[in-house]
């Protein structure tokens, strides 16, 4: 639902906004730039304490940073229209907790966001330590440094205020490829992610075009032998475009059970320098891909920009599958889970010209996104974006988690989370396509 201090302009932006589409593609519009749509991007490297802990493996002792491969950052995008203004900012950080995201959205209270969506790109060589408990200490973050969260929210502002600095007319364009790079990692059989979704802006004066675009493929080239810091293929592929003039945000998609696949052989060999080497080759197939999606894009003035945030309670008690490690001693650690996982999370919904976005709470296998594109109507650029806002866990099928394995020990809500999240997610969406307004407590 939308907030009820947005409620009563979003359908008369939603008006406008169509109106100045419709004119755009009218034969003999003008050529000039419309001054409706206007879309900025900022970028920070995120703190890098020396011998800090690199979230993402877990493990009985903290994975510590030795050295600097690429620098992970914070990027932000702002996309505007007719007073409507949604920001995206991603992290290159393991997950994202209610500690990231509300300290970063009181921070940003005057800016008048309608939207803003902080989401991780997953990598498993950013910074850690920016969770309290032992439990994500252990499970992925490090030992946590209360002084840490406060640093990547500063970080994190600083890129949307680049944003927003940077703002500017623009014009949208988007599209869809298939990328055939990811693999499933669970079931050599099941399905992979062949989806790649993609946003175009470009702008007056010279000034670099945008290219945002979604992947479902977890950065964990660098295995836990590694001791860099690194947005892991993610950060190659965005680098890769940068020197072919493009400025790029990446946003992690259902990766809950894919992996990246490389040419040079089985991901995670001994030598770490081979790693580095598949991180290169793994960037520059996704960052080729995406250049060649976009170059096939024709912008055009105005994007239809729209969006919807609903608060959503956690499908029930969390607690672990049967015959996983941790189930053994649920009777001890199910409290702890429960002090952990949120018990209401938000799902965004946004509208960019004939693009959709839909933001999880959790890390969705590709079955499950499959199930989400079922459900709406086909040739639509869908961007499922996973690590968006807090985390609930994996989400698989039900048939996979009877099956069992990593991703089903970490669907803490059991073999119905998968099938939740979809009907989450697209009663989001379709709230946004049917414009019904109800309004909500922003607050969780």
């Amino acid at each position: 639902m939308i907030c009820a201090r947005y409620a009563h302009v979003w359908m008369r932006r939603a008006a406008l906004s169509l109106s100045l589409l419709v004119v755009a593609l009218l034969p003999g519009a003008p050529a000039a730039w419309a001054e409706g749509l206007r879309v900025g991007f900022g970028r920070a490297e995120l703190p890098r304490p020396e011998n800090g802990p690199l979230g993402g493996y877990g493990g009985l002792r903290d994975r510590r940073a030795q050295q600097l491969l690429d620098p992970p950052e914070a990027r932000a995008l702002v996309i505007e229209e007719n007073g409507a203004r949604i920001a995206l900012v991603a992290l290159d950080l393991v997950i994202i907790r209610p500690i990231l995201r509300e300290g970063l959205r009181q921070l940003t209270e005057a800016y008048a966001l309608d939207t803003l969506v902080v989401a991780a790109t997953h990598t498993h060589s950013g910074p850690g330590g920016y969770i309290p408990g032992r439990l994500p200490a252990r499970l992925s973050t490090g030992k946590f440094d209360p002084g840490t969260p406060r640093k990547l929210v500063r970080t994190a502002l600083r890129a949307l205020q680049l944003a927003l600095t940077d703002l500017t007319s623009a014009r949208a364009a988007s599209g869809r490829v298939e990328l055939s790079l990811a693999r499933n990692r669970r079931f050599p059989a099941g399905p992979h992610e062949t989806d790649l979704p993609l946003l175009r802006f470009d702008f007056p004066s010279g000034r670099a075009p945008v290219a945002l675009f979604a992947y479902g493929a977890h950065p964990t080239v660098l295995s836990p032998k590694s001791r860099a810091y690194s947005a892991d293929y993610v950060g190659a592929a965005r680098a890769w475009l940068e020197q072919k003039g493009w400025r790029a945000l990446f946003l992690a998609g259902p990766m809950g059970d894919q992996e990246p696949s490389s040419q040079l052989g089985k991901l995670w060999p001994r030598d770490v320098a081979k790693q580095r080497a598949q991180v290169a080759e793994i960037g520059s197939k996704l960052g080729e891909a995406v250049l060649q999606g976009v170059r096939q894009l024709t912008p055009t003035d105005g994007a239809v920009l729209a969006s919807i945030e609903r608060w959503v309670e956690a499908p029930g008690t969390p607690g672990f599958r049967r015959f996983c490690s941790a189930w053994w001693f649920t009777p001890f650690v199910r409290p702890v889970l429960r002090g952990f996982l949120s018990r209401r999370v938000p799902i965004h919904a946004i509208r960019v010209g004939n693009a959709r976005i839909v933001t999880l709470p959790a890390e969705p296998a590709s079955s499950v996104a499959q199930q989400i594109r079922e459900g709406l109507p086909p040739g639509l650029p869908v961007f499922i974006i996973a690590h968006a806002d807090d985390w609930l866990g994996y989400a698989v099928s039900a048939e996979a988690y009877r099956k069992g394995g990593y991703e089903a020990c970490m669907s803490f809500y059991g073999p119905e989370l998968g099938r939740w999240l979809v009907t989450e997610a697209l009663t989001t969406l379709r709230l946004l396509e049917s414009h019904a307004l109800t309004p909500y407590d922003r607050q969780p």
